[in-house]
């Protein structure tokens, strides 16, 4: 037995609740919302090292009827955090990347420009070296391209149809 799963979501903490709803769910098409609501209860404040009286409003989204790969976003007040200072225009050190596949990156890419989001770099064929490990020689590259959402976090994206389990 395990002692740790597989990844079964990512948190994210997000200055205004319902704008990154919504680009999440224009975006990944994640329209399904596996829960909602407040924490109120006192521990959920101290699980995220703010005060007592923190307000904490999330939505967690999800592929219809898919219980991985879920994006949890979390809008906290009274008082708000400060926003992590980043460099926007690249990677930084300590910063997450949330990685999806798509089956059409120019789609993605044409949504993401009319609807003024920050696009890092548009499709382009990346080629990976491979030294072992799980990837095929075959699969050496692909399509991929990265931007990052309302609150400046840094997605990638890669041309490969979502279904599959490879």
């Amino acid at each position: 037995m395990a002692l740790i799963s597989p990844m079964v979501r990512t948190a994210l903490f997000v200055r205004d609740l319902d704008q990154s709803t919504a680009f999440y769910q224009d975006i990944f098409e994640l329209e399904d919302v596996y829960a909602e609501g407040g924490l109120t209860h006192a521990t959920a404040a101290k699980l995220l090292g703010m005060p007592p009286e923190a307000g904490v409003r999330y939505r967690i989204l999800r592929a219809t009827n898919m219980n991985k790969g879920m994006v949890g976003l979390f809008e906290v007040t009274n008082p708000a955090p400060p926003p992590v200072e980043k460099r926007l225009g690249g990677c930084n050190a300590g910063e997450a990347c949330l990685v999806f596949y798509c089956a059409d990156l120019d789609t993605v890419h044409n949504r993401l420009m009319s609807g003024g989001h920050m696009v890092l770099c548009p499709p382009l064929h990346l080629e990976v070296d491979i030294e072992g490990g799980a990837i095929k020689s075959a699969d050496r590259g692909q399509r991929e391209m990265t931007f990052r959402d309302p609150d400046g976090v840094m997605i990638n994206l890669i041309e490969r149809d979502p279904s599959s389990d490879d």
